[in-house]
């Protein structure tokens, strides 16, 4: 088969013919890409782009989230083992939650009860000074069920979410909280 040297279309189809730059059936040949398949490709594109920042966002999102959760159960497991070192004052850390804890009076030779306040002082502290991991508004609760023997403690902490979807006022709604139930 051959072609002529300014056609791709082979001589036989065109009784040895060359039409130039013009096609069989009369319209030009097309060299590179036309204007809407161009328009198409790029649509294409910024479609799959948004979609993989998107994807981004989400990830760094549920990044956070698992990082705050972390950071509360370290310091739920905190405060359970402060607990299990004060045996004998563990009915002064029942009810107790982070908003009303007054500042500790103690400083060197503590009696129990002095330690359980000194404790939630420390873990009050703690809470708060881990707003920039994501407990931002945190609070932590003290709970202990007396009916059982062993006795129950359920140790609570709560925070909002620093990144999260917002309501129509602006305010955020995600509210998360880890619940962690210990046998001292």
């Amino acid at each position: 088969m051959s072609f002529h040297r300014d056609c791709s279309i082979p001589r036989r189809l065109l009784g040895n013919q060359c039409l130039g730059k013009r096609s069989v059936f009369g319209g030009n040949f097309q060299r590179g890409a036309g204007l809407i398949e161009v328009m198409v490709a790029l649509l294409l594109l910024s479609g799959a782009l948004l979609g993989m920042g998107m994807l981004q966002v989400k990830s760094l999102q549920y990044q956070r989230g698992s990082y705050s959760e972390t950071m509360a159960q370290m310091l739920a497991m905190d405060m359970a083992e402060r607990l299990r070192a004060n045996l004998t004052a563990l009915d002064d850390y029942a009810g107790k939650n982070t908003a009303s804890v007054v500042d500790d009076p103690c400083s060197a030779q503590c009696t129990p009860t002095q330690l359980a306040q000194r404790d939630l002082v420390d873990w009050k502290d703690a809470i708060e000074n881990s707003a920039n991991a994501g407990l931002t508004a945190g609070q932590g609760s003290i709970q202990m069920d007396t009916s059982q023997i062993p006795r129950r403690v359920t140790i609570e902490i709560r925070w909002r979410e620093a990144i999260a979807d917002q309501s129509q006022e602006g305010e955020a709604i995600a509210k998360s909280a880890f619940v962690f139930e210990v046998q001292p």
